[in-house]
């Protein structure tokens, strides 16, 4: 079964609203991210990496799409 806690995380950081906290939101969403990542080298599910990687894309370029919203 898979780790939903990045998932949380990552949603948590898409909706935040508040510009003092969305660093905080987004770095928590990156290491929850990352761990994932690392747990799945073992395994062959490559769609949930894919999922993972895209996930770490749209949170890179987060702080610019709030800005310009």
């Amino acid at each position: 079964m898979p780790d939903s806690t990045w998932l949380l995380l990552y949603r948590a950081a898409l909706i935040e609203s508040d510009p003092s906290k969305l660093n905080g939101r987004i770095e928590a969403a990156r290491r929850s991210i990352h761990q994932r990542l690392e747990q799945l080298d073992d395994s062959g599910d490559t769609r949930e990496r894919q999922q993972l990687n895209e996930a770490l894309y749209a949170l890179q370029t987060l702080p610019i799409r709030k800005r310009s919203a």
